[in-house]
């Protein structure tokens, strides 16, 4: 088996407008997390013994300067023939550490296409990051965008945790050449879900790769198998320590998390 890990990071020039995060410019806190994963996902590769790429140019995407437009770049695991190559491919963003030494392309067997679900993700608090069970309104958003393109909504049943649609974090997304041979003859053209005349109409998350990606696997039947949270996991637990005892893979969503990365980066709590 011949595997590969890929993470890209590329700022918009107008990234700095959206503020600092803790005092510090947006950009830097970016870069500087974007070079923990980087060097962590090093490690891990040289461990699992799969060949790492990174990209800090945009290519798939190129000439579109939307801020959200670069989130699918993440489609370069798709449509890039360099990664035709291998035998499965693991996409990671590039807020996320590694901290385990297990080989997530040995549990990622007998399907097309691996990851974690919003909706299994559980906070210690019970909740989730599954907005569309909770508001109505934001269902109905779900709903209406995949309907302007033909995309059934296929509810998550037991034994994952029930949700109202499939939606996979694509934070951590491993791909089997097949899927990814599969996904670039019969995907819809990325730009005509971004930029659909009845975008306004619809909150910006729904525009976005995760939305994009987790309608085009349920509309072409691609076998998506569910892994456990941990691979995909956040600092929501009750400290840091239990956060450490489970997760496998750190993902710092949002701003104040990457400052979390930071100090845990400088505290050497990751594996790699």
């Amino acid at each position: 088996m011949k595997n590969a890990i890929f993470q890209y990071m590329v700022l918009n020039p107008n990234v700095d407008e959206r503020g600092d995060i803790e005092g510090l410019r947006r950009t830097d806190v970016y870069r500087k997390v974007a070079d923990i994963s980087r060097t962590s996902f090093l490690g891990y590769a040289d461990h699992v013994g799969a060949d790492y790429h990174y990209s800090d140019e945009q290519v798939y995407t190129k000439g579109h300067d939307h801020s959200n437009a670069l989130l699918f770049e993440c489609l370069r695991v798709i449509y890039d023939p360099m990664f035709d190559q291998y035998d499965k491919v693991l996409f990671a963003d590039t807020d996320i550490a590694v901290n385990t030494e297990e080989n997530i392309f040995d549990i990622c067997t007998d399907g097309d296409v691996f990851g974690v679900l919003e909706s299994d993700f559980v906070t210690h608090s019970g909740g989730g990051y599954n907005s569309w069970d909770f508001k109505r309104s934001v269902a109905q958003e779900y709903y209406d965008k995949y309907a302007i393109h033909g995309i059934p909504i296929i509810p998550t049943m037991p034994p994952n945790k029930p949700s109202k649609v499939t939606i996979l974090n694509t934070g951590i997304v491993v791909w089997t050449r097949e899927a990814r041979l599969r996904a670039r003859e019969v995907f819809m053209n990325w730009e005509d879900w971004f930029y659909n005349e009845d975008s306004t109409n619809f909150h910006v998350s729904t525009m976005n790769d995760q939305p994009y990606i987790s309608g085009q696997l349920m509309q072409h039947d691609f076998d998506l198998v569910t892994i456990d949270q941990t691979w995909n996991d956040s600092p929501h637990y009750k400290d840091d320590d239990e956060f450490f005892e489970k997760a496998k893979m750190c993902h710092y969503t949002g701003g104040g998390w990457k400052i979390d990365m930071m100090r845990h980066a400088e505290e050497n709590r990751f594996l790699f």
